[in-house]
């Protein structure tokens, strides 16, 4: 299966196993209206695009809350570009 959500909790298990700084993520294929969340983590999201009726794309970054970060906003988003400043 594909997608954030289908594979859950084996993120979640390698984060709590080996707490990576930053985590980059494609293929999230979480819809507009949807987020996600990770103990221990900040989550910064673009989500998926709808095209007839099925989810397409999505990228998201993790990093840890113990690291100082901050989000660049870059324009325009819609090229799908998520940048962190750790």
């Amino acid at each position: 299966m594909r997608g954030l959500q289908a594979n859950r909790e084996e993120l979640s298990l390698l984060l709590s196993q080996y707490y990576p700084t930053a985590v980059c993520i494609q293929e999230t294929l979480l819809h507009s209206n949807k987020t996600a969340s990770f103990k221990n983590y900040s989550y910064y999201g673009i989500p998926a695009v709808e095209n007839n009726s099925s989810l397409h794309g999505g990228v998201a970054i993790l990093i840890k809350n113990s690291t100082p970060h901050q989000q660049l906003h870059i324009r325009p988003l819609q090229f799908g570009l998520l940048a962190i400043k750790l």
